[in-house]
């Protein structure tokens, strides 16, 4: 193993190097809190977590939670969207390019020759069969992210999103809890100095804001939006695709 590939390739970092960090992270923050007399244990405990990819874990953990609710949204959706978007039943798309898509399509996969409205609705799994594999075609051919720039930022846009949402849970409780630090600590300065506090009052202004995001707009329907944004755009690309499937590099390391 390269030492600089260790350190300059995303996924020698992320997959290896940042889970050897956190395992010595607790000896880190020892020596840290030994070595500068300085540090309060709460600096010491942030220099470890932070210098040892705790929050490369923290991304990993709010994934994990994303995709582990992910189906969920799905069932809600009525499927993927990516997939759903090519059905005749389905309105995101205007009749005339749905048709120019279907047409595009089956002559990319030649294993999956569009289905009919009157055979969509008779046999809407066997359908649904057929745009699976139309929706992996267009990723598997779309990884370019410099080439398909818009289309990666709306699937970085959807990740984010299900991501934040599958933690909404935690961000509840978490922005409730900071409300309740806030009002008690503001409301002991007030009883013993008579004053209003502007730091305390500040942070829980913002732990109130945060508490309605949480409540109100971190939810399914906010995911949604750039779900569907990205499902249009990867079935735009098969304009640009042509009629031979390209074999992406396997870019998964294990």
């Amino acid at each position: 193993m390269n030492l600089t590939n260790l350190i300059t390739d995303g996924y020698e970092r992320k997959a290896r190097l940042y889970p050897a960090l956190l395992l010595i992270a607790p000896a880190v923050g020892t020596g840290v809190a030994l070595l500068t007399a300085k540090f309060s244990g709460l600096q010491s405990l942030a220099a470890g977590a932070v210098g040892c990819g705790g929050a490369f874990l923290l991304t990993q953990l709010a994934r994990d939670t994303g995709k582990k609710h992910e189906a969920s949204l799905f069932a809600k959706w009525g499927g993927l969207p990516s997939i759903t978007i090519f059905r005749h039943r389905d309105t995101r798309l205007d009749s005339i390019t749905k048709v120019r898509y279907h047409k595009k399509l089956s002559g990319l996969v030649k294993e999956a020759k569009s289905p009919t409205p009157e055979q969509e609705k008779e046999n809407p799994t066997a359908a649904d069969g057929v745009y699976t594999a139309w929706s992996n075609y267009l990723r598997v051919n779309t990884r370019d992210t410099k080439k398909f720039a818009l289309l990666f930022q709306e699937n970085v846009a959807y990740g984010y999103r299900r991501n934040v949402w599958g933690l909404r849970a935690v961000g509840i409780i978490v922005s409730l809890l900071s409300l309740v630090a806030c009002g008690v600590r503001l409301y002991l300065v007030h009883s013993s100095t008579g004053k209003l506090d502007e730091a305390w009052g500040g942070a829980a202004a913002f732990a109130a804001i945060m508490l309605l995001l949480w409540l109100f707009r971190f939810n399914g329907d906010w995911v949604r939006v750039p779900a569907d944004a990205y499902a249009e755009r990867l079935a735009e690309c098969a304009e640009t695709l042509g009629g031979k499937t390209t074999t992406p590099k396997d870019t998964g390391k294990k």
